[in-house]
């Protein structure tokens, strides 16, 4: 079965499609072998290095996509996935919280990136600054190299935006097909961590409201600082949200 598509983008070359069973294994790959391959947490913990990194970050993917909000843009003429945006809904309030997935993280690598994460997302009490209980995090964009610079991971993020405030309205369509243990939850704002430059582009764009902000240099792996591993034009990693 092909995953419906949501809407046409780009001149109808490429479609959104919410990322449901059927296209895992795309996801997986393109995830595998271009987030990992360019995304600077990722190449500052040496994510490509083992098999062990590989086969957590895979665990870790299929365990989001469960949650039925995240969405790729299809290339129709190939139908490659040309880009993704992967989401999680948390509410601690309900005790829907990460901290399972987080579990399965057991390598030093991966073991930092969570380290990394939560100090980020927890320097900023966003649940009671904002009086929100329940929210969508974006956690992953990625695109592949050939499909670069034509908006799509800026769509996608887009996309999410407007799919999320579609889940507030009780009864719709959208908040249907949230999986049982997400079932009644309206998320009221969308929070993400932004690594480089080009996605804290996307995020201002968007009107996402930075939240905190670390320098790179403040983080080190393995003996050297994340400024000296990753490309310099990235200077700082930060915590942002936006209210739906």
């Amino acid at each position: 079965m092909s995953a419906q598509c949501l809407k046409l983008i780009c001149d109808g070359e490429f479609e959104i499609v919410k990322i449901t069973e059927e296209l895992y294994e795309e996801a997986v790959e393109l995830f595998k072998n271009y987030f990992v391959k360019y995304e600077n947490l990722s190449i500052a913990c040496n994510l490509r290095d083992t098999e062990e990194t590989r086969s957590e970050m895979e665990k870790f993917i299929r365990l989001l996509l469960r949650d039925n909000i995240s969405f790729a843009a299809r290339h129709i003429p190939s139908q490659q996935l040309a880009a993704m945006c992967i989401n999680k809904m948390t509410n601690p309030s309900a005790n829907i919280k990460p901290d399972h997935i987080f579990e399965i993280l057991e390598s030093p690598n991966m073991e930092k990136i969570g380290e990394i994460m939560h100090h980020l997302e927890t320097s900023y009490d966003i649940y009671k600054e904002w009086e929100v209980k329940c929210i969508i995090e974006l956690t992953f964009l990625s695109t592949r190299t050939e499909f670069s610079r034509r908006g799509l991971a800026f769509i996608l993020a887009d996309f999410t935006l407007d799919y999320g405030r579609k889940l507030k309205e009780k009864g719709s369509k959208e908040s249907l097909e949230l999986p049982a243990y997400l079932k009644d939850q309206q998320p009221e704002a969308i929070t993400s961590v932004f690594t480089s430059h080009f996605s804290q582009r996307v995020g201002e764009k968007l009107g996402f409201v930075t939240l905190f902000r670390e320098e790179y240099t403040k983080f080190s792996f393995e003996g050297k600082t994340f400024a000296e591993k990753i490309d310099p034009q990235h200077k700082y990693i930060v915590f942002a949200a936006k209210r739906l």
